[in-house]
């Protein structure tokens, strides 16, 4: 099996840990990730004739809307964070590092891993603050888009910046950069106040 094909958890549980439901839940499947300062990850979502958002777009030329890979984007730089954060929780408690896709598999199949992926859920709150990404290519249903994310830097502020592109096959459909910041409940006031926003 290619690394493009595995998975790191079910479809079920990405819902579960995810805040996105349908029509916009846009990641299939978690192919592969990295954890660390330079954490990576790539997603992958099938694009199929009974997304809701197609009929409209075109009727006569069904075509994936821009926005929608954007929002890939988003929601696979979030499940970066997250499980980076997971798996920095972990370290500190056991002190077992992870650093590749089978550690990190190898350690949400642990009971402290899922108490910690409970914990994280329950706190951490995402938050896409902006992006710049050119679209270079038409994707159609049928097509399987794998969205790579690769973690640039994180500022001072706390926010994450993603250099990130969508594959269709060989081809590049879509490159730029996002900006993601994550904080906890009991900030999120404050940084409401900001605006920071979703």
């Amino acid at each position: 099996m290619s690394k493009l094909d595995r998975s790191l958890m079910p479809a079920q549980q990405l819902f579960e840990i995810g805040v996105w439901r349908s029509p916009i839940f846009m990641v299939d499947r978690i192919a592969d990730i990295v954890i660390g300062p330079k954490a990576s990850i790539t997603a992958v979502k099938h694009v199929t004739f009974n997304e809701s958002y197609i009929a409209g777009h075109f009727t006569d030329n069904p075509v994936m809307p821009g926005v929608m890979i954007a929002e890939i984007f988003g929601q696979a730089g979030e499940y970066c964070a997250f499980f980076n954060d997971v798996c920095a929780a972990y370290e500190k408690e056991t002190g077992r590092a992870a650093k590749r896709f089978e550690d990190v598999a190898e350690i949400i199949s642990t009971p402290e891993g899922r108490r910690i992926i409970k914990e994280q859920k329950s706190q951490v709150i995402g938050f896409l603050a902006a992006q710049n990404v050119k679209f270079k290519r038409v994707v159609y249903p049928g097509d399987t888009i794998y969205a790579e994310c690769r973690l640039a830097f994180t500022d001072t502020q706390g926010f994450n910046h993603f250099n990130v592109e969508a594959r269709v096959g060989r081809h590049v459909a879509v490159e730029g950069t996002i900006i993601n910041f994550r904080t906890y409940r009991d900030k999120l006031g404050s940084n409401v106040a900001a605006g920071i926003s979703r």
